[in-house]
């Protein structure tokens, strides 16, 4: 039994079975073809594709087998052969091979369409204040927040899995042992095999991170200083381009004019909302961080670039949630917990005691 399963229009077109079908002379043929095509809705375009290219090259005219068929048997017969003046047997041959060559093209077209779109370079970006999903060709899915940009080589999914991140993105990446999955950034390469994870990694900001939902990854800096970290469920890795001034992280590595290295935990608040992956939900989640910190999120969020007049005001300290409010909405309610101003001109904020 032939298995028309994988047949595509140049399959079906070559079928005897299937052109008795097109033209409508043989009604076992075309009682078999409708059942066929009924049991088979996954390959009806296909089906009609093939369909059409028989009508266009059959002109709408008898069957090309049936033409053949009698041109066989006056050749064969005792009568004397008449020559036509419009040599029908010229015109078979011309379709016969027209069909080849149609159906040739039509494969090779196809293929070579395929590949270019596997093949092809990506650049996938968003602006302030836009988010966007990207689906990789390996099944893997990408969150791009803000004013950032992913880059996917034209040899993606090949041998390797290797992408470039500027700006933050929350990744979800299909397992696959034998193709390992690499981010690069700036700062620090990321390794992984199959797992859910947030890059934040923005040229203006004096820090880039990594955090890890679910599965495993380890990282390296692109300076060499660090060693290679590996990452556990609700870790966070810092990089700091300017020493912190912080408390009650580990310090990795801490060497005069090289960027520290910190490791902690994600945040995590009440409504076990995930402070660092917020973004990926439509919000942010301010927690116990101070004006300086949030400026960039709030920047990136509503596509804004905030001033300070005063470094004083840098130190003011929040925790908020923040989803549909607008930009002075948002500022109206952080002056509920500190005093200050706040002036807009256009995408210009600026902010003054």
């Amino acid at each position: 039994m032939i298995d028309r399963s994988q047949f595509n229009a140049e399959d079906f077109l070559v079928d005897n079975t299937f052109q008795l079908y097109c033209s409508g002379t043989d009604q076992l043929c075309t009682d078999y073809w409708e059942k066929y095509i009924k049991t088979h809705p996954e390959q009806e375009n296909v089906i009609m594709e093939a369909k059409r290219l028989f009508i266009i090259l059959s002109g709408n005219k008898r069957p090309l087998n049936h033409q053949f068929d009698t041109f066989k048997k006056d050749f064969n017969s005792d009568k004397p052969l008449k020559v036509y003046k419009n040599y029908t047997w010229l015109k078979i041959a011309a379709a016969i091979i027209l069909i080849a060559g149609i159906a040739f093209l039509y494969r090779n077209y196809s293929l070579d369409k395929t590949v270019h779109t596997e093949l092809k370079a990506q650049v996938f970006s968003t602006k302030g204040g836009e988010r966007k999903k990207v689906s990789l060709p390996d099944g893997s899915v990408v969150l791009l927040n803000a004013k950032s940009s992913l880059s996917i080589g034209a040899d993606f999914n090949d041998k390797l899995r290797e992408v470039k991140l500027t700006g933050e993105a929350f990744f979800d990446v299909v397992h696959n042992k034998d193709k390992p999955f690499k981010v690069h950034t700036e700062d620090f390469e990321i390794n992984v095999l199959g797992t859910a994870f947030n890059v934040k990694a923005y040229a203006d900001e004096n820090t880039s991170e990594a955090t890890l939902i679910r599965g495993l990854i380890t990282m390296e800096a692109v300076s060499g200083n660090g060693g290679m970290i590996t990452l556990k469920p609700s870790q966070k890795v810092t990089f700091y381009k300017i020493a912190p001034v912080q408390e009650n992280q580990k310090v990795l590595k801490s060497t005069p004019g090289h960027p520290e290295i910190t490791i902690n935990h994600y945040t995590l608040i009440k409504d076990s909302s995930i402070v660092e992956t917020a973004w990926t939900k439509g919000k942010i989640e301010i927690y116990d961080q101070d004006f300086a910190e949030i400026k960039g999120a709030l920047e990136k969020w509503f596509d804004v670039k905030i001033h300070f007049t005063n470094p004083g005001i840098e130190k003011y300290r929040f925790t908020a949630t923040f989803s549909h409010e607008t930009l002075e909405e948002a500022l109206k309610a952080l002056q509920n917990v500190e005093n200050f101003k706040y002036e807009i001109k256009g995408n210009e904020v600026t902010i003054s005691k």
